[in-house]
């Protein structure tokens, strides 16, 4: 916890990480609240358990959740690598701040615009996450170099 208070950077990290991962916890939460909701389940035990309908393909909504959330997993752990990295430069809280929240409040709008299926926001929201992560990467070389 010390290594917190000497780097203001890698306590932001270590927040927007953490609610990131809280994040990807309540998208698959919602995968199963939706299951539930429509009844079809693709494992025959499951569908019996549940009294619902067995079925080959998951319900469209919850292919839909479950693509929201893949996205957002897909997101999260190159976010993690560079961020962490990021943190290690030492860099200005503000950047960090800049960086990191920006990345936190856009991958949550894309999973909101994703489940609600609203484009091109969605898009927009993907290219804004992915500009701040190239940022990080970016600062990370040349600190590296």
């Amino acid at each position: 916890m010390h290594a917190f208070l000497d780097n203001p950077a890698l306590a932001l990290f270590g927040l927007t990480a953490a609610i990131l991962a809280i994040h990807l916890i309540l998208l698959a939460l919602w995968t199963g609240t939706v299951r539930v909701r429509t009844k079809a389940w693709v494992n025959p035990e499951d569908a019996k358990l549940n009294k619902g309908n067995n079925v080959e393909l998951d319900h469209p909504d919850v292919q839909r959740v479950k693509r929201a959330h893949q996205n957002a997993l897909e997101n999260f752990v190159p976010f993690v690598a560079v961020g962490l990295l990021f943190a290690l430069t030492n860099p200005p809280a503000s950047g960090a701040k800049a960086y990191y929240f920006t990345f936190l409040a856009v991958r949550v709008l894309h999973s909101i615009f994703y489940l609600w299926g609203r484009q091109p926001f969605r898009t927009l929201c993907f290219a804004v996450g992915v500009l701040a992560m190239l940022g990080m990467g970016v600062q990370v070389i040349m600190a590296a170099i």
